[in-house]
């Protein structure tokens, strides 16, 4: 799952170098088409049935594939990728939250701490970093936010089918189900955004997809059916580290105090919150 989450990490930094350029709706459907593709060789292995292709599977698909990649991408276009890192670590948080209301797992005092101190952590970035004065900066980061959610949703609810069917199954499934509704929605999109991105922005598109998408995934959904959702999304952690990282690295973004400070004190909540674990 430790790779998984450096695939991820790397993912706003991709979204972010092709949507200042590209059409997000059209970025989001070709990136998820090249990812469908990928796992096509594997069908054998898969074998959608009747009995997998069920309600909370079509649920699942909808959440963690159109839920999570469409808010997130298209919030991606008002802030750098690295705070979009920071803020899709609050992952493990929602996560937390979303088992104890469904799972009824137990609230814990270093849990409910985290919580309040990651959201401190969130204020910091949106106004010391200027997005809460900014409307374009404060929707893409709620944007991003929301995608958070989502994601934390799609892991809770996803947990028990990885256990049930497998995570080849499940990835795969998911994958085709979400992909679906925004390949019928979005075909202009595709058609324009296809003939106006450079070589590099292909090749990003299909790395991004059989990264991200295909081995993150089968990593994450795997981890999922041999650790409890809350545990395994500890990791996420990594996320903004590396977000922040590749930001400066790759797309040159600046880091300034109050990103600095700011993600700082979410991850203190993350680590916080984690204490629940080992209760």
């Amino acid at each position: 799952m430790t790779v998984a989450m450096v695939l991820w990490g790397l993912a706003p930094v991709a979204t972010r170098f092709l949507v200042l350029t590209s059409d997000p709706l059209g970025v989001i459907a070709i990136r998820l088409s090249f990812a469908s593709l990928c796992f096509a060789p594997l069908l054998p292995w898969i074998k959608p049935t009747r009995e997998s292709v069920s309600w909370p599977m079509i649920v699942c698909g909808l959440v963690g594939i159109v839920g999570y990649n469409v808010p997130m991408t298209y919030g991606i276009q008002h802030v750098q990728a690295g705070l979009a890192g920071v803020l899709l670590a609050t992952e493990p948080l929602w996560i937390a939250v979303l088992s104890v209301v469904f799972l009824k797992e137990k609230l814990t005092r270093p849990l409910l701490l985290g919580l309040l101190v990651a959201f401190a952590g969130v204020v910091t970035l949106s106004v010391g970093g200027g997005i809460a004065f900014d409307p374009s900066m404060l929707a893409g980061a709620g944007l991003v936010l929301f995608g958070a959610f989502m994601w934390g949703v799609y892991s809770v609810a996803v947990a028990p089918l990885v256990r049930r069917f497998g995570a080849l199954r499940v990835s795969a499934v998911t994958l085709w189900i979400g992909t679906a509704p925004l390949l019928v929605f979005s075909v202009r999109a595709m058609v324009t955004t296809g003939s106006n991105l450079t070589p590099t922005a292909w090749l990003v598109l299909f790395l991004y997809g059989l990264g991200p998408h295909l081995v993150g995934m089968l990593l994450w959904n795997y981890g999922l059916s041999k650790v409890p959702s809350s545990r395994a999304g500890l990791l996420l952690n990594l996320y903004p580290v590396v977000s922040v990282a590749a930001g400066v690295a790759l797309l040159g973004e600046h880091v300034d105090a109050a990103t600095l400070i700011g993600g700082g004190i979410v991850l203190l909540g993350l680590a916080m919150s984690q204490l629940r674990a080992r209760e």
